[in-house]
């Protein structure tokens, strides 16, 4: 259950420490920040209130949102840090991040982290490339300041 995503995150933080940083550490600090929010609150809706998901068996979890304020962030620190600058360039990569999230939210489905109850694994297709398009969006906001 929580031992793929532990794994995960472990690799994401060596990954982030590894990197060559185009992000500065106040940007990595802020949108950390932020997408930790909104996927805490994004999974609390989705997944408590409307019950469209169960995350490792349901129900109010301290390691699931340990995993939701920490995976989901160290996934996006990672796509800032490479986003490219131009639109068509973004626009494959976005592309390629959304296939990649896809798979491993269905790998997540697979050691059972996620239950689908009413949700649908394309469903995530739309939900991924909105919060890759906010993401840009972000970036660009916390620059121009």
């Amino acid at each position: 259950m929580y031992w793929f995503t532990y794994l995960s995150f472990a690799i994401n933080l060596i990954v982030i420490r590894l990197m060559p940083k185009h992000l500065t550490n106040k940007e990595i600090y802020v949108s950390w920040a932020v997408i930790a929010l909104i996927n805490l609150s994004t999974d609390v809706t989705l997944s408590l209130y409307f019950r469209l998901y169960e995350l490792n068996g349901g129900g109010v979890q301290l390691g699931v949102h340990f995993i939701e304020l920490t995976l989901g962030a160290s996934f996006g620190i990672i796509f800032l840090n490479f986003m490219p600058e131009t639109m068509r360039s973004f626009f494959f990569y976005t592309a390629a991040w959304v296939l990649f999230s896809v798979l491993f939210e269905i790998v997540t489905v697979k050691v059972d982290f996620i239950n689908y109850i009413s949700w649908k694994w394309w469903y995530s297709i739309f939900y991924y490339f909105a919060a890759f398009f906010f993401l840009r969006w972000h970036l660009h906001f916390i620059r121009s300041y």
